[in-house]
């Protein structure tokens, strides 16, 4: 058995339309230790959920997919169907960013939690109902006899993800794929989800591959964070490491799109330009369209992601950046800064 939970070797990803294949992922690498959370970070469109789909393999009809997807050191990628129903029964388990759209409207939460225990556990209906109350408990339920009585559309959006998160550690899984679970919920809920999610990880030793555009939220909750743009990694390093010195102008760029609540400024700097997709790439660095810092030597050629000292980095003029990096690359706007929040009328 592999030392690491997941291992992901040169996936990419390419969708057929009239126009021809347009590639989505151009070859992601990482690896996941166990009880370890890795973080996917980058603009939308950058191919966070499709890589997060290409391990649950529940990428779109007709996707060509190439590279391995190692589970425990077997190859998802080649299981044949009912191998990959066990595999997602009892190994491997997603948490997705809409809990109602994983839930069956017409079933009470207690079907839809002790049938699906009955299938992947094999247990009886009284142990499987004892169960789910005791996950939901877990979860930080108060209500339980509430809860396994009602309805979805009975239920918050926080109870429901919840309810999905009880679902998803039913079978004590050795790695949860969350895509961006807590984005329909209001910040203290959003604390609440990420607090059992980060508690359930430690007490089981789950290994956590998150989704998010969020890199505080990131930054609280992982390990590691791999920052994508246009379907590959661009970094790779601790969020310590990335909000000191990060290597990559993405993600330095990243990190001064941020909103503050107590940094002072005329107006948010936003990144140049627009996020461009993984077939629009055409050579050369991906991101050199929109780099404040691009040389003539960014366009040509592909551009390797180089690993030193557990970091890993896909920029040609890393090393000799490393200074301005460091420290914020959007200068302050002219003009008088204004607390965040205010306006310059009521400053």
């Amino acid at each position: 058995m592999s030392a690491n939970v997941l291992e992901l070797d040169d996936v990419r990803l390419a969708l057929p339309s009239r126009h021809g294949d347009r590639t989505l992922l151009r070859g992601v690498s990482l690896s996941l230790a166990p009880g370890e959370a890795l973080g996917l970070v980058g603009e939308s469109g950058s191919g966070k959920s499709m890589t997060l789909r290409t391990v649950l393999r529940t990428e779109p009809p007709g996707a060509r997919v190439t590279g391995r997807v190692l589970l425990d050191g077997e190859d998802v990628r080649l299981l044949g169907a009912a191998a990959l129903r066990r595999v997602r029964a009892e190994r491997l388990t997603m948490i997705s960013q809409n809990p109602r759209a994983a839930l069956n409207p017409v079933l009470r939460i207690s079907r839809y939690l002790v049938e699906g225990l009955c299938d992947a556990r094999g247990e009886s209906r009284d142990e499987a109902t004892r169960r789910a109350r005791d996950l939901l408990a877990r979860v930080g339920i108060a209500d339980v006899d509430r809860c396994m009585d009602a309805y979805p559309h009975q239920l918050s959006g926080g109870m429901l993800q919840r309810v999905v998160i009880a679902a998803a550690m039913a079978s004590s899984p050795r790695l949860l794929l969350a895509d961006e679970p807590t984005t329909a919920l209001d910040v203290t809920t959003q604390s609440e989800v990420m607090a059992i999610l980060d508690e359930q990880r430690r007490e089981h030793g789950m290994a956590m591959l998150f989704v998010t555009h969020d890199l505080e939220l990131a930054s609280a909750v992982c390990d590691r964070i791999a920052v994508l743009y246009a379907g590959e990694i661009v970094e790779i390093g601790t969020p310590a490491q990335l909000h000191s010195a990060p290597r990559h102008p993405y993600t330095r760029l990243l990190l001064d799109s941020r909103p503050s609540l107590t940094a002072k400024t005329a107006a948010l700097p936003v990144i140049p330009g627009r996020p461009i997709a993984a077939y629009e790439v055409e050579g050369g660095c991906a991101f050199s369209g929109r780099c404040p810092w691009v040389a003539p030597r960014c366009s040509e050629g592909e551009v390797a992601l180089v690993h030193d000292a557990g970091r890993a980095t896909r920029c040609l003029r890393a090393d000799e950046l490393t200074a301005e990096l460091a420290g914020p690359a959007v200068s302050e706007p002219a003009g008088e800064p204004v607390q965040a929040g205010e306006t310059e009328e009521t400053a």
